[in-house]
């Protein structure tokens, strides 16, 4: 699942970025920017604080529930984020990014199933979501659905043509299935992508980028 664990820290940073401002209440944004601040600092424990403060003067903020439970899942706190995400759901039954984010780590607590219910969730609230396409990949490659794990990457890719991670994990996909003309040709446009580990595949295999 490391491949999984490298697309949840990108994912984090990303979220991080966003504004605010149709979540919050005007006395909370100090406490976001601060715990922003903290978190990409990793100072995971002032982060938390921060939106501890944020959500007891507005126990109803689904803004800080669901960027505690990122600080959470960051830190290695899997139920306490699962605990924040599924409370930003019921405050916030359309966040895409909550349901994606509970899958990430209901993945990692080893229910592939349950993480499969998230994330399709996530894709029917956001059907141009291409990082849930390809965790829900991860997730039936991990039950040995090879095809439609495949069937994922690849809608993962036309909706990102420049997504090296679902290139290899397509790759690897498609090399358990026995194609290893496919394999190699995605490993091939993943390590042209500068996807890392990608160029240390194929030179594994005896294989050069041309």
């Amino acid at each position: 699942m490391k491949n999984s664990i490298m697309i949840l820290v990108i994912a984090v940073m990303a979220i991080t970025l966003l504004s605010p401002s149709g979540y919050a209440a005007k006395n909370t944004k100090g406490l976001y920017a601060s715990a922003a601040a903290k978190f990409k600092a990793n100072n995971f424990k002032g982060a938390i604080e921060d939106y501890n403060r944020a959500i007891d003067l507005n126990p109803n903020d689904s803004y800080a529930y669901l960027h505690r439970g990122i600080v959470k899942g960051t830190s290695g706190e899997t139920s306490g984020a699962i605990a924040d995400y599924t409370r930003a759901i019921e405050l916030d039954p359309k966040n895409s990014l909550a349901y994606s984010n509970r899958g990430i780590e209901i993945a990692q607590k080893g229910d592939y199933s349950g993480a499969i219910e998230d994330y399709t969730k996530a894709i029917q609230l956001n059907p141009r979501y291409s990082l849930a396409y390809n965790n829900r990949g991860n997730a039936k490659a991990a039950l040995k659905d090879y095809a439609g794990a495949i069937t994922d990457y690849t809608r993962a890719i036309e909706l990102n043509r420049n997504y090296g991670l679902a290139y290899s994990n397509r790759g690897t996909a498609r090399g358990a299935m026995g194609d290893k003309d496919g394999a190699l040709a995605d490993y091939k446009m993943a390590a042209h992508l500068n996807e890392p580990g990608s160029k240390e595949w194929l030179s594994s295999r005896g294989y050069s980028l041309e």
